[in-house]
């Protein structure tokens, strides 16, 4: 199966330019027939200012949102964080959110052992995501030998699965380009969650504020992707089920992106097609395609 990293976060400027060069208006289509697979999730709902968990919630309520008001959202392998390293190696069960976006089938799951250690770049996606993630976060001197021993320091006090569990809040399909825009609920600031991960002296190494989403895991047209992101927004949102007075769960909406088809017909009138001008600016705007043609971004 093929299967490729894509990393893609949509600010103010992107989106901006995705409206200028559009020649038709844009009409955004949301996930469609969703359901969970497996047992290890929580539905998360929003009243506007907290989330809070209700296994009884709407999935389509909780996933009608967009990056200006993400709501809820669906926390896949809710108890990745409770195992040790050695159950997180053996563990293997996948929990999944299914549906259709502009007719097509979607898969959202979270990450098991060996997602980490798929080849990426002549490195493992692990590695990648980590050396991107200090790049992002203005730690780019890191990427290397103290940055291979960080990563080290990383995995042995349990990070891989506290970024194994993506929150997914949104869905939505841009109807004249394509683009699928998919919201990761996270922390506004995520340095205090990494303090307990990295170890004491190597703590001060932090920048005063760090960013970094969970990763998520979608199949989609025969095609498997890694996505994630390292810029936030706020979502004006606090989780009120949070423990920790410096955990701030959901205060952050990380928008990562892929091209998808566009949507099929809904009628026997033809679907209109973009320019092959308007797909070509937007993929020079989104820096979506590198030479080689795989899917990627720069840091954002």
């Amino acid at each position: 199966m093929k299967s490729r990293v894509m990393k893609l976060c949509l600010g103010a400027s992107i989106l901006a330019g995705i409206s200028g060069i559009a020649t038709t208006p844009a009409v955004a289509g949301s996930i469609t027939g969703a359901t969970v697979i497996g047992d290890d999730y929580l539905k998360i709902a929003s009243d506007g200012t907290n989330t809070f968990i209700d296994q009884n919630a709407s999935l389509s309520d909780i996933l009608m949102g967009d990056a200006s008001d993400p709501g809820g959202n669906v926390e896949l392998f809710a108890t990745s964080e409770t195992l040790s390293n050695s159950q997180f190696e053996n563990y293997t069960d996948v929990t999944s959110l299914k549906g259709q976006i502009g007719g097509q089938d979607i898969t959202f799951s979270s990450l098991t052992y060996d997602d980490w250690f798929t080849p990426v770049n002549g490195t493992t996606l692990g590695q990648q995501w980590f050396n991107d993630a200090l790049t992002a976060n203005g730690l780019r001197s890191f990427v290397g030998n103290l940055g291979n021993v960080l990563y080290g320091q990383f995995v042995a006090n349990g990070g891989l699965q506290r970024f194994s569990d993506p929150n997914i809040s949104y869905v939505n399909q841009d109807d004249a380009t394509g683009l699928i825009t998919i919201g990761l609920a996270g922390h506004f600031d995520a340095k205090d969650m990494l303090a307990e991960i990295v170890p004491q002296q190597w703590a001060f190494l932090l920048p005063p504020s760090v960013q970094a989403s969970e990763i998520v895991k979608v199949n989609y047209n025969g095609i498997t992707d890694y996505l994630y992101g390292f810029e936030a927004t706020d979502s004006g949102l606090v989780s009120a089920n949070d423990n920790n007075v410096y955990t701030h769960s959901h205060s952050g909406n990380y928008q990562v992106a892929m091209l998808g088809n566009l949507p099929k017909p809904s009628s026997s009138e033809p679907e209109p097609v973009p320019e092959s001008s308007t797909v070509l600016g937007l993929i020079v705007v989104g820096g979506l395609f590198t030479a080689g043609g795989k899917l990627r971004k720069a840091n954002c």
